[in-house]
């Protein structure tokens, strides 16, 4: 996950804190909900705020079912983050070009998964643009505009295809030496399943998962009731564009609006074509609503990139994956099964 500055932190903690407040929980206490305490913690990880939601009979099983999901996160957090200098994907990027590297289960599944995606949306998810991203300087708050032969340089090493996996020994090399992996658009999903997976064994059936707009529920509110998620509209952040419906489901939007500089009077976004190396254009707003968060926050930011056709072309061809797009004109487009589960607002 790609670190920020510490002058943008209090900008992404208001943002995160809006999606929060879109979020429509029961009030605290019984509420309806039976004999069930509706518990709540809030932790700064990822870079963002991460806020979790649990209902139970047990208040003791409870809190340690939140403590043992931040644990987890925080774990998986440490291994995954390219600017930790002793994470499993620093390491892969420090040895580009020279030798594999082993590592752990979880960082081999996300890339494993990483190339994948990046199959799927035919290079528009691609886990090596990292060096593209560095020169916009998306991550260090130090913004600009790089020139073409620059961009040139940089595209040379963005290729997911260059990714070589070893599945028996659990290594990753990277093919040519200052390729980089950057994980920022994957592996907050995945962590979000694995918090969500660790209280489900331990006996959580009724839970939510926020790592700023990664979003997974776990079953039904103890009312009988979905969970009720507000999508925001992108050039409104006091307003939403729409509200979705999850059953034990994963809810993640990708927006122009995350993380932008202004230059110029043209906002540049941090959500880059790995063709073009630069923001891509035409949508303001992806919303992918699945399964697992692993899933969603990958195909949010592909489905970005590939544009309205190509991306609900793809989103209409996969099993139990919905999408909401937001084009910068400001139409809302919205695959074919999404019928019963999204009100327009």
């Amino acid at each position: 996950m790609t670190k920020l500055p510490k002058r943008t932190i209090v900008g992404v903690l208001v943002a995160a804190l809006l999606i929060v407040a879109a979020i429509f929980f029961q009030q605290q206490g019984n509420g309806g909900n039976g004999d069930a305490f509706e518990l709540r913690r809030s932790e700064f990880l990822m870079s963002t705020v991460v806020e979790a939601l649990v209902y139970t009979e047990d208040e003791a099983l409870g809190q340690d079912a939140l403590s043992a999901a931040y644990r987890r996160a925080a774990e998986l957090e440490a291994i995954m983050d390219r600017h930790q200098s002793d994470s499993d994907v620093a390491k892969i990027n420090a040895a580009a070009g020279q030798n594999p590297v082993a590592v752990s289960e979880e960082t081999f599944e996300v890339i494993r998964q990483g190339v994948e995606f990046g199959q799927m949306t035919g290079g528009a998810f691609d886990i090596t643009v990292a060096p593209v991203m560095d020169l916009w300087g998306f991550g260090s708050g130090e913004n600009r505009v790089p020139d073409e032969e620059e961009l040139e340089r940089a595209l040379e090493l963005v290729d997911y295809r260059k990714i070589h996996l070893d599945e028996e020994r659990l290594e990753v090399f990277l093919e040519k030496e200052g390729m980089e992996l950057d994980l920022g658009g994957i592996a907050k999903g995945y962590i979000v399943d694995q918090a969500l997976l660790t209280m489900q064994e331990m006996g959580i059936e009724s839970a939510s998962f926020d790592a700023g707009g990664d979003i997974r529920v776990l079953g039904i509110k103890p009312d009988g009731t979905p969970w009720r998620i507000g999508i925001r509209d992108p050039r409104d952040r006091t307003n939403l564009a729409a509200i979705v419906e999850l059953d034990d489901q994963s809810v993640v939007t990708s927006g122009d609006y995350e993380r932008f500089f202004m230059e110029d009077g043209q906002r540049y976004h941090h959500i880059l074509d790995p063709d073009t190396g630069f923001p891509t254009r035409g949508l303001t707003s992806v919303t992918v609503l699945g399964k697992d968060a692993i899933t969603t926050d990958t195909l949010s930011t592909g489905l970005f990139v590939m544009g309205l056709e190509s991306g609900m072309e793809l989103i209409e061809s996969l099993a139990d994956t919905e999408a909401i797009f937001i084009t910068d004109d400001g139409q809302v487009h919205t695959s074919s099964g999404l019928d019963d589960q999204v009100e327009i607002l």
